[in-house]
């Protein structure tokens, strides 16, 4: 993945987990779960290396240029904890060939706010914060190379 910005790296990456997301729908769907355990399996490691990019980096980088502040980030740690549930039980249910479907929606709905938060207000303000710093492009290095 070449990116010219953080944003635009992990809004990528976004994209790319909905379209392993939805391929692991459509398995579930027809009942074909070999095919939703691959799929899911490979969202289940990205969404916890995407999670892990942004805790580790993004949100330091924000709560340090807004001076400690944390409550934005705080809020957003919650909700990954929410994701991580979430597809954990997914993940259990797909290789027990048990129906999913529910839980796979209330995941999808919940993914999508969260981006939308974090596409629209997080990604923004530590972008701002990165290039105040001269920081952006290394930060962008250092998740680039943990891809």
């Amino acid at each position: 993945m070449t990116a010219t910005t953080v944003s635009e790296f992990l809004e990528s990456d976004h994209r790319r987990l909905d379209r392993i997301l939805g391929q692991a729908i459509d398995s579930v769907t027809s009942k074909a779960w070999d095919q939703a355990w691959s799929a899911f399996a490979v969202f289940h490691e990205g969404i916890e290396k995407h999670i892990k990019w942004e805790e580790q980096f993004l949100f330091p980088a924000f709560e340090d240029g807004n001076g400690g502040l944390a409550g934005p980030t705080e809020v957003m740690r919650a909700e990954h904890a929410d994701i991580l549930r979430s597809a954990g039980n997914i993940l259990s249910r797909i290789r027990a060939k048990r129906d999913c479907l529910e839980e796979l929606d209330f995941l999808t709905r919940l993914l999508s706010a969260h981006n939308l938060k974090e596409a629209q207000v997080l990604y923004p303000a530590t972008e701002r914060i990165l290039e105040g710093l001269g920081q952006r492009d290394q930060l962008l290095q250092q998740m680039e190379a943990q891809f």
